[in-house]
């Protein structure tokens, strides 16, 4: 069953799948799969120009700088009428505009703006690179004066602005704190020219900022538009999972398995221990999945009756996590769910081991380790034949040999191109995002033939009587 709901400019449809029947334990697992989809509501399509606050911070060697000019040119003189936005370029510096920390864009603005952003300067040899860190904190700093609804960074990077911080293998980094404090701010996407970029720090900022990373060539131009496109679809800059809990529940993990993967952190109500906030972010018309998974103490509950475990509550829909506590013998087994639910969760828990795998296996071929390579791409191989998930086998098509698929045996051949690596990663972590259609805002009247109630052209039901129509 699902449920419904209207947030501003999408329509919430969340269902929640779990198996009825669980064998009680003091430390029992219960797995719960989560899908929300969200589909088009309202008469605008994108969101107004004037409801957005754009950085972009260009740094890259000085071989690539007169296509970097070429490219914010052509993007400049592109940007709709009433949106706000600065360049950053060269050391850190402001490129334009020329006076004052925001310009407008618009006719008067774009013969000065495509004219002036040549005066960005490549990063210099010999000197300090100005580092992610500085980009971000710089766009942190600009967004403070622009509170408008969206505020969204574009860094363009061919990997010469990493700076001795921007090590986020470390939670005390310098870039791993700035990305903390950026958190909520703004969000980025993350453009690379070339290949001789370092894809940990680019992937970090923009799973952290929930943006995207990708590869590009030095015109990139195509590539800003398309972010900037992207980020006109979305509908709800940021969207909360709540999830409210019995007591007898001791542990609560929320993980995304698609479009991206990623467990999400959930934020605790001061005054409701029991109740847990996931922030999700960049809503379009879409789908997403997620695994819900809780620890419960099933010791003190009666067998045989349904308890509601949990509560998941999304844009206003609301659907609970019901099971039955059932004695070994006459309960499912947990390990073998049956069912729709079972089939899903089980899809989910394999998508995760597979991504996860596929991961492993590109950066060790980042690292040069071709044997753990072999190993972790024969295993992404494995799980995608068995859940047919075939953009999978193209991934690792383009690195390795797949010499058998339903055992999970890969070749990797003598010479692998570090660029095709690179790009990889930032590819697997994109995601593949399954987009929905948006509900039609207009068309003829309809009226139901039983009671002759008027339904708008989406209708599914009569909110009248109820008649399917």
């Amino acid at each position: 069953m699902g449920r419904t709901a209207a947030t501003p400019g999408l329509g919430i449809n969340l269902t929640v799948q779990v198996a009825k029947k669980q064998r009680p334990d003091q430390d029992a697992r219960i797995d719960a799969h989560v899908r929300v989809r969200a589909s088009a509501a309202g008469p605008r399509d994108r969101v107004p120009a004037v409801d957005i606050a754009l950085v972009v911070a260009v740094d890259v060697t000085a071989e690539r700088r007169d296509a970097a000019v070429a490219a914010l040119a052509g993007t400049v003189g592109a940007l709709p009428d009433g949106l706000s936005y600065t360049v950053l370029g060269g050391g850190g510096g402001q490129c334009y505009p020329l006076r004052g920390r925001w310009a407008l864009a618009g006719p008067d603005d774009r013969l000065q703006a495509a004219f002036s952003v040549g005066r960005i300067a490549a990063s210099a040899e010999g000197r300090a690179p100005a580092g992610y860190t500085t980009w971000l904190a710089a766009a942190r700093e600009l967004f403070a004066e622009r509170a408008l609804p969206v505020r969204h960074l574009i860094l363009v990077t061919d990997g010469g602005s990493r700076g001795d911080g921007d090590d986020t293998a470390r939670p005390d980094s310098a870039l791993s704190l700035e990305l903390a404090r950026s958190e909520g701010t703004f969000t980025a996407d993350v453009i690379a020219p070339g290949a001789g970029w370092d894809p940990v720090p680019l992937l970090a900022v923009a799973k952290r900022l929930h943006g995207t990373a990708a590869s590009s060539p030095d015109d990139f131009a195509p590539a800003m538009a398309t972010a900037l496109a992207r980020l006109r679809r979305v509908r709800s800059p940021e969207l909360p999972i709540e999830v409210t809990v019995r007591p007898a529940v001791r542990e609560v993990t929320l993980t995304e398995t698609a479009p991206h993967q990623q467990r999400l952190e959930p934020d605790r109500f001061r005054d409701e221990p029991h109740r847990l906030e996931f922030r999700t972010h960049q809503w379009q018309p879409e789908s997403r999945d997620y695994l819900l998974t809780l620890r419960a103490d099933a010791s003190n509950d009666p067998l045989g009756v349904p308890l509601q475990l949990a509560e998941v509550a999304v844009g206003g829909a609301v659907e609970p996590v019901v099971v039955r506590w059932l004695p070994s013998g006459t309960a499912a087994d947990t390990a073998r769910i049956s069912g729709a639910a079972g089939r899903d969760i089980h899809t989910m828990n394999v998508s995760t081991q597979m991504r996860t795998a596929l991961n492993h296996g590109y950066t060790a071929l980042d690292l040069d380790r071709r044997e753990r390579a072999e190993a972790q791409l024969g295993l992404a191989v494995r799980l995608a034949t068995e859940i047919a998930a075939d953009w999978v086998l193209d991934e690792v098509r383009k690195v390795a040999r797949i010499v058998d698929g339903p055992q999970g045996r890969v070749s990797v051949g003598p010479a692998v191109d570090p660029g095709t690596v690179r790009q990889g990663l930032l590819n697997i972590t994109s995601g593949h995002p399954v987009e929905l259609p948006g509900l039609p805002v207009s068309g003829p009247e309809i009226r139901c033939p039983d009671c002759d109630h008027p339904a708008g052209p989406a209708a599914g039901f009569c909110i009248d009587c109820g008649r399917r129509l």
